[in-house]
């Protein structure tokens, strides 16, 4: 009797501790992914580089007269950097100028003779054959006077090309030319590197590539400062090497010195979940969604601590945003939406 007795309190107080062991669901909050949505800031590494950088080189043959700018001068476009001794070239120059003036003699010696025999013709003084001879060495002559013209225009270009000058506003990084050596067609002479028009190389990863003319708040990053950029041009390759996308940046304002290595920095258009509803189970970094009435932990891939990840689910899905501290995964809840 006293047996039963004690199984029957047994069962009591079984009954009794069972509402206290049923865990109580916890209390949480929630809003829809896609109200939840913020701009994600995206890096690459990339560096300012001059959109041209010149070998200057001679295009005749002739001795180096002179070298009036040297490394590390700023040049303007235009300005003259080397000077070439022109003493053939201007030589060759005044021979063309005679031959020209001595052709123009003969034409105007041939017109004259022209006009004299279709004179002569009407009185039948000359055959018709005659003037159709003084016709043709006219012709014979204008021709020649075009070839002449042409060996001038030739002396005068060659002429010109003993005066070296900056092919565009920059800065000389080499020089090559010494006074008195002598220069033949493709000798280096200087190089110059341009400064008044900047690029920025940056290589991208494929997955930003695609959306990233669609995205804002372009600007490039190097020892604490920030310029604003704007995308100039995005290839449509991979390299095969590096498997990234290539894209040229340009400066909207002030611009960086060529050779300035920095960091582009943009927000992308793809949504991404804001730092601080994820939290940290076992290895992964994620956030919890509603699942029913469970929480259930959903792990963020290529998630970082503090930094905003994009989530692939359907915009309409519930994000725990208050109490998901206290969640594992499977726990009970009850939801009040934000």
């Amino acid at each position: 009797m006293a047996f039963l007795s004690r199984i029957a309190l047994a069962s009591v107080l079984l009954c009794l501790a069972a509402p206290l062991q049923a865990a109580e669901p916890v209390a949480v909050a929630a809003r829809s992914l896609g109200d939840l949505l913020v701009n994600r800031e995206l890096r690459a590494p990339a560096i300012v580089l001059a959109a041209n950088q010149a070998d200057v080189k001679s295009q005749v043959s002739a001795l180096v007269a002179e070298v009036l700018r040297d490394v590390g001068d700023s040049v303007t476009r235009g300005e003259l950097l080397i000077r070439l001794d022109d003493d053939n070239a201007r030589l060759a120059l005044a021979q063309a100028r005679a031959s020209l003036r001595a052709v123009d003699a003969q034409i105007e010696e041939a017109r004259s003779r022209l006009a004299r025999a279709e004179e002569l013709l009407q009185g039948q003084f000359i055959s018709e054959e005659e003037l159709i001879a003084r016709q043709a060495s006219l012709n014979v002559l204008l021709a020649n006077r075009q070839a002449q013209q042409v060996a001038v225009e030739l002396a005068e270009l060659e002429l010109s090309r003993t005066r070296i000058e900056a092919p565009f506003t920059g800065s000389i990084i080499v020089r090559s030319a010494q006074v008195g050596n002598y220069a033949q067609p493709g000798t280096p002479l200087l190089t110059v590197v341009q400064t008044d028009r900047v690029e920025i190389d940056v290589e991208l990863d494929p997955r930003y590539a695609a959306g990233i003319s669609g995205a804002s708040g372009f600007a490039f990053h190097s020892q604490g400062q920030r310029w604003p950029v704007e995308l100039l041009r995005l290839s449509q390759v991979i390299d095969v090497s590096s498997r990234l996308v290539r894209a040229r940046f340009g400066f909207t304002g002030d611009a960086a010195t060529a050779g300035t290595a920095g960091q582009l920095v943009w927000n992308a258009t793809t949504g991404a979940v804001p730092p601080d509803l994820m939290v940290q189970r076992g290895d992964d970094l994620g956030v919890f969604v509603v699942d029913g009435e469970q929480a259930r932990f959903v792990p963020v891939p290529d998630a970082q601590q503090g930094r905003a990840a994009s989530l692939e689910l359907p915009a309409d899905s519930l994000v725990i945003t208050r109490g998901q501290l206290r969640l594992q995964h499977g726990d009970a809840i009850r939801v009040s939406l934000e």
